[in-house]
Parts: C-alpha cells; sequence; structure tokens
C-alpha cells in the first residue's frame, strides 16, 4: 500500500514560543508518525531561496538575531508583491534536512527527519497570501516540488495546491462568538473562514461545540465537518523529582499550596474573575499564573494590586514544557474560567499530569472535562470560589477527581486521536 504524503502549513510550529495551534500541529506531526504518513512541512522562511541545498539548509536553522533586514521591508513593497501574485504561482525550494544538528531551543529543527520528511520553503507564503486575499479576495496557489495526496492548514490560510485534497482545522469562531475579546479585524476573519469552510474538501473541528458553531454560522452540511477532538503531547517529557523540588523552591512555591492557572493573559481567558475569587478564600494558597501578557492584560491583572499582595502570587510568563509538567504535577488544582474555548487544552493537560480541574460550564469545556472536572458560570466569580473551597475541605473529592481525570485523559490519547484523524482523511477517497 502506497504511503499518503500529506503536506502541513508550519506557521505555527515555526514559532519559538508556544501557542494552542502550535501544540495542535505537534500532536498532528506525533499522529502522522504512528500512521507512517510521508510528511512534509510548508515554511515562509525568507533566506531559504537560494539554489544551494546546504546553504538553504543552513539559512533555515540559523538564528534570525543575525540576519539582516530587507530594504524592501516596507509596507507599501510587502502590499506590492502580494497584489503580483494574483498573475503568478508562488513557488520555493524543496529543503530536506540532513546536515544540520538539532537544536534544542526549535521544534522543527529538533523533530526533523522524525516527524516529516521535507520542507517546502516559501518566502513570506503566508502573510503574502493573507495580504493578497484582504487585498483582492484571491487565493494564492503554491506550485510544490512534491506532490501531496493531502495539504492540511492547520488554521485558515487562503492558499491552495493544486491537485491536493484541502484540509482545514477551525478551532473556533472565537471573533465571531465573543468579538469583545480579539484584536482580529472582524470583516476579514468572517470571510477568510467562509472561504476556507466553502472550499475545503474536509473540515476537521476539535470539539463538536465548534462543529455546532461552523454549521449555524456558515451553513455547512454536517458530512463535511469531522470531529477529530485533539490531544496532549507525547511522553517525551519527563520530570527529575528533585529538579522539580529545586524549581518549586525558585519560584517559592510549595507542592499542592498553589492554585494553577494556565493561559495567555487575555480578555477571553477571564483570570480577573479567578483573581476576585482567589481574593476571598487564600487559606494559605498561592496562585500561580502561567502565561503571556497579551492584549489588554492590564485590565485582566488589575485586581492583583487591589485584592492581594505580592506574596499571594506568583507570575511566572513563559515557562518551558517540563517546568509547565512540574506545575502541573504539584498543583493543588487549576482553574481555567474561559469564557469562550474551541477545545480547552490546558483542561486535558491537568488531567494527563493529576492535577484536578475547576472550569467554566460553557462552549467546549464540558466535552473535554466530562464529569472529571468542576464547572463555574466564568461570568460569577463567587462560583470560582465556592468550587474551591469545597475542593479544599474536601481532600476525598479531589483523589476521586484526580481518578476520573485519568479515565477522561484516555479518550484524548494520543492513539485514540491518531486513529480519529486516520478515518478522517480515509474519507477523502
Amino acid at each position: 500500500m502506497t504511503k499518503k504524503t500529506v503536506l502541513v502549513d508550519g506557521f505555527n510550529l515555526g514559532l519559538k514560543k508556544g501557542s494552542g495551534i502550535k501544540t495542535y500541529g505537534m500532536t498532528l506531526l506525533d499522529a502522522y508518525q504512528k500512521l507512517d504518513y510521508d510528511v512534509g512541512i510548508l515554511l515562509d522562511n525568507h533566506f531559504a531561496v537560494g539554489k544551494d541545498d546546504i546553504i538553504n539548509e543552513v539559512n533555515l536553522f540559523d538564528q534570525d538575531e543575525i540576519r539582516p533586514v530587507s530594504r524592501f521591508n516596507s509596507t507599501f513593497f510587502r502590499y506590492l508583491k502580494a497584489a503580483s501574485y494574483v498573475f503568478r504561482k508562488r513557488k520555493g525550494s524543496l529543503i530536506v534536512p540532513k546536515l544540520v544538528e538539532p537544536d534544542p531551543e526549535n521544534y522543527l529543527s529538533k523533530v526533523s527527519g522524525k516527524k516529516y520528511h521535507y520542507i517546502e520553503n516559501i518566502s513570506d507564503v503566508f502573510n503574502v497570501a493573507n495580504r493578497l486575499f484582504a487585498l483582492t479576495g484571491k487565493i494564492t496557489k503554491i506550485k510544490v516540488h512534491k506532490q501531496p495526496d493531502i495539504f492540511h492548514l492547520t488554521t485558515p490560510w487562503p492558499i491552495q495546491v493544486k491537485g491536493a485534497k484541502t484540509v482545514i482545522t477551525i478551532h473556533d469562531l472565537i471573533p465571531l462568538k465573543i468579538p469583545f475579546t480579539t484584536l482580529d479585524l472582524k470583516k476579514h476573519f468572517y470571510q477568510l473562514f467562509a472561504w476556507a469552510a466553502k472550499s475545503a474538501d474536509l473540515i476537521l473541528a476539535v470539539s463538536e461545540h465548534t462543529k455546532k458553531d461552523i454549521m449555524e454560522i456558515y451553513q455547512v452540511p454536517e458530512e463535511k465537518i469531522k470531529v477529530t477532538y485533539q490531544s496532549y503531547k507525547g511522553g517525551d517529557t519527563v520530570v527529575d523529582q528533585d529538579d522539580a523540588v529545586v524549581y518549586l523552591k525558585s519560584k517559592k512555591l510549595e507542592v499542592e499550596k498553589y492554585i494553577l492557572f494556565v493561559g495567555n493573559i487575555e480578555p477571553k481567558k477571564n483570570i480577573k474573575q479567578l483573581i476576585r475569587a482567589f481574593a476571598y478564600m487564600k487559606m494559605g494558597y498561592k496562585l500561580a499564573i502561567v502565561g503571556h501578557k497579551a492584549w489588554m492584560s492590564d485590565q485582566q491583572l488589575v485586581g492583583l494590586k487591589s485584592y492581594l499582595k505580592k506574596r499571594d502570587y506568583v507570575m511566572l510568563d513563559y515557562v518551558t514544557e517540563e517546568e509547565l509538567k512540574i506545575l502541573y504535577q504539584n498543583a493543588f488544582c487549576m482553574v481555567f474560567p474561559s469564557l469562550y474555548e474551541g477545545f480547552g487544552l490546558p483542561v486535558l493537560e491537568a488531567m494527563h499530569n493529576n492535577c484536578p480541574v475547576i472550569c467554566s460550564n460553557i462552549s467546549s469545556l464540558p466535552e473535554v472535562g466530562g464529569d472529571a472536572a468542576l464547572y463555574v458560570n466564568p461570568y460569577k466569580y463567587g462560583e470560582i470560589r465556592d468550587q474551591l473551597q469545597k475542593l479544599i475541605i474536601n481532600p476525598d473529592l479531589r483523589l476521586e477527581m484526580i481518578a476520573k481525570g485519568k479515565e477522561r485523559v484516555a479518550f484524548f490519547s494520543p492513539e485514540n486521536y491518531a486513529k480519529r484523524l486516520q478515518e478522517a482523511y480515509d474519507g477523502l477517497d
């Protein structure tokens, strides 16, 4: 039987720091490895565009800090370049990594040759495609060196590969459902996702709730959407307990004496209500906040100074996979009071690491948490406080939630995810 060849967009996979879609892409590559697919990554590197294969590979994995800035990098020239692709197809370089040693800080460098086999690199293809679509409504058609059976976009990009089945993952429609929480240009978002919903051969949704939103807003027939959910990252990261003790001490945290929050600091994640709830029930616990300060973060964190003392909380910003695992495994619980999620990966990650979860009772979160989580109305800080107090005074409930979490996680295992993905792809034949 011939191997399936899949080309995946690598925009988020190439990010230095994590994002929800990057994690999705990583679990996607894990699944491809289990399914023994021939996998390529579409990248947009500006420097790996020459005719020399060795220099292209070196440039692909070089440090951004030492790269020269092009004099033609102004907004005017970027839009002029985008408009030119109305009349021509994009073509780039084929790179098969084999020379450069793995960079521990670069995910695509670390897993090259293991979880993907080649790279189709087209300079600035993602941003140019977005600009072209915004200017003209046209789709960027790219010419690839190796024809894939499937072109999988992990989020909608207005890009097509002739002769390949197009699969597009839609994680959520948050800018349309709760527009006050995002900075997206809503008209552009609506039009781009409308194109994606109409033109894709297959749409993958990460929850039944997202599937319902897609059908409701874009009138997509149900049979065109497959719910594959999402998985957690594999067991590559192992925590040494002695290291965990040292790490927690360095952050002034004690085992099972802190409440954990994981997520960007922005309106949708709703940490403002958790801070208010925590102010009324500290009882010897700290609040550990793991998240990058994003848009409108000051409005979300205003309660830190008005409700809490400095000793009551720890701000950790971005942490490594190992550090996050330590934080999950040693927290009293994680609280995730999000106003809306397409999936809600921190809920699954917490349960995978034996960390009890309190989360919102809306959007997709009950699909993920099942009977293993405690639920709250995220608009009511009093409910968050009450569920925290309930868990604190009931040690048996906490142990029961950990046990149920283990059972719940099995449904989202990498093996089950790979199976759902293969069944969805097989429907394209």
